[in-house]
């Protein structure tokens, strides 16, 4: 089996990284071009930066948490070893976790990006005011600070804090939540998050995308010239490994209950 690391640039990391590489190299090649497998080593962070530096790739992802806990991660730094000994004597299952496809509209053609979490357009400095359709039908005029769009995989981030729902992860659906919306007299929207799956179609339109600037996970574009975004859940997948039988019951209690 193949295998490449990504890993956070702190030195717990790279040292774990060493002997993680040093346990394997009697059973595994280190491959950094075309890898089976991705460890990341790091925090959720890291992990969102493997997806996508190897989203193209036909692998699968895996995480070790070297700070103080990941909710991506099965493995904990204090469990090393275990993790080491399952990646060499024990056959490990694959967990489909869905992306957001957006596609950016503009003037002169349109760019599709991916995510693993979630897209946010959130504007701090002033109101923005955006047309939401919901395949083709309007569904609100949105006026607040911005929205985020997320995955079940995002649904515990950034969708979380903004109070909107977490949902099990594996099933096709997208959540569309508001950031500081505007309620009064003058203005109202849904107020809530929506849940939708995936035979929809959100398109976002606003005259302030003509200098859009947007959170794809922990990227970040600017687009000049935009039309219009229009987000939908992929066909396209990315695969994570599973070693440990974690219920995501038990990573939800384990990430916002208690230890």
């Amino acid at each position: 089996m193949k295998y490449a690391f990504v890993t956070r640039d702190d030195e717990t990391s790279k040292k774990t990284a060493l002997k993680i590489q040093q346990s394997l190299e009697k059973y595994f090649v280190y491959d950094e071009i075309d890898p089976e497998i991705v460890i990341s080593i790091g925090g959720d962070g890291t992990i969102l930066n493997a997806v996508h530096q190897y989203m193209d790739k036909d692998c699968a992802f895996i995480g070790l948490h070297t700070g103080t806990l990941g909710f991506f991660t099965d493995y904990q730094l204090s469990e090393l070893d275990d993790f080491i000994q399952d990646v060499i004597h024990n056959e490990y299952k694959l967990f489909d976790r869905n992306l957001l496809e957006v596609k950016i509209n503009q003037k002169e053609g349109f760019e599709t990006l991916y995510a693993l979490n979630e897209l946010r357009l959130d504007q701090g400095l002033r109101t923005q005011t955006i047309s939401v359709y919901i395949n083709n039908v309007l569904f609100e005029i949105f006026r607040g600070n911005g929205l985020c769009i997320s995955t079940p995989s995002g649904s515990t981030g950034y969708n979380k804090s903004l109070g909107g729902a977490i949902i099990y992860p594996g099933i096709p659906l997208m959540q569309l939540t508001e950031v500081a919306g505007i309620h009064h007299n003058a203005y109202r929207s849904l107020g809530s998050s929506l849940i939708l799956d995936e035979s929809q179609t959100i398109r976002l339109v606003s005259e302030q995308f003509q200098h859009a600037s947007m959170g794809l996970d922990h990227l970040h574009y600017q687009f000049d010239d935009v039309e219009s975004i229009e987000v939908r859940i992929s066909q396209k997948t990315v695969k994570f490994v599973e070693y440990k039988q974690m219920s995501f019951i038990q990573r939800v209690r384990r990430a916002f209950i208690n230890s």
